[in-house]
């Protein structure tokens, strides 16, 4: 970083441990941040359970689902309605949006089914 530090000196800005031999990063006001703080600080904020979507221990990377631009854990990216889990992967379990609710293919096309029921001809 261009700068002298003592070893005991040179820690995170949030929790003060000493980074001395320990991977770390900087943020955009270069301030030191173990890679742990950082992840809680600047990662983004599931939208369901509200904790930061960040690499679980000992792991450097993680899958973040994002859906009508909102961010999802993969535990957490269910159907509002049934509680199905929801995939991008498997068959059937896909997201069908409607009207900002994260919904799965039955419960969507129950809605469907239920507002066009709704809609009348009278004039």
């Amino acid at each position: 970083m261009g700068k002298a530090y003592h070893p005991q000196c040179f820690t995170c800005v949030v929790c003060h441990h000493c980074l001395d031999g320990v991977p770390f990063t900087v943020d955009a006001t270069s301030q030191v941040h173990c890679i742990e703080d950082f992840h809680r600080k600047f990662a983004p904020r599931c939208s369901v359970c509200g904790n930061a979507i960040m690499p679980e221990p000992g792991q450097e990377e993680t899958v973040r689902i994002v859906a009508l631009d909102r961010s999802f854990h993969i535990g957490c990216y269910k159907c509002e309605e049934c509680g199905l889990l929801l995939s991008s992967e498997g068959e059937g379990r896909g997201c069908y949006p409607l009207d900002g609710h994260i919904l799965c293919k039955s419960c969507s096309a129950r809605r469907i089914q239920e507002l066009s029921s709704k809609i009348t001809t009278d004039c």
